[in-house]
């Protein structure tokens, strides 16, 4: 039986912190072996960290940052999702497609209308409501510079019935 837990993020001394940064590292190596530390550090600490626990194992990690962005000239409230990792030996069971429905839920529950993230596989989260995004995108990059383009595998989800807008989006700060 999977075990959800939400919590604002994952503290060092957090009981299942270790397993927490090996599924992180597992699922971006790129940024091991500190890629838990390295995204908080590049992106802060998410509104709240869901995980997912089978047997006292944690199978499954997404994070929901909250932003203030502009699309056109209104501000609006997003829910960007980042650090969506599941357990290689689980996956191919719909874990990701759950962690992603329990953000959908808890961005509904705070009425933000959208959730946008930024996908390597984009195919993976289109079993969720995901659509590819075709607006201009401002943010700041790893460089510390500010960029504007059509970011690839820029995706979002429409969490309230409003369509989503075709103009210019501001990040106002950097992609997750």
């Amino acid at each position: 039986m999977v075990t959800l837990t939400r919590t604002s993020h994952i503290r060092p001394d957090d009981g299942f912190a270790p397993q927490a940064r090996a599924l992180l590292n597992e699922a971006y190596p790129e940024g091991a072996p500190h890629e838990l530390e390295g995204y908080y550090s590049t992106h802060g600490f998410p509104t709240t960290t869901i995980l997912l626990s089978e047997k006292r194992k944690l199978v499954g990690h997404l994070a929901i940052f909250e932003r203030l962005i502009k699309i056109g000239t209104e501000g609006l409230r997003v829910g960007l999702i980042g650090e969506v990792a599941v357990a290689a030996d689980c996956r191919g069971q719909g874990l990701a497609r759950g962690l992603v429905h329990h953000a959908h839920e808890y961005l509904q529950e705070r009425s933000i209308p959208f959730s946008l993230l930024f996908a390597y596989e984009p195919r993976v989260y289109s079993s969720s409501g995901y659509k590819l995004m075709q607006n201009q995108m401002r943010f700041l990059d790893r460089d510390g510079q500010w960029k504007s383009l059509v970011y690839r595998g820029s995706m979002y989800a429409e969490l309230s019935g409003r369509p989503w807008p075709n103009e210019p989006i501001d990040l106002c700060g950097r992609a997750i």
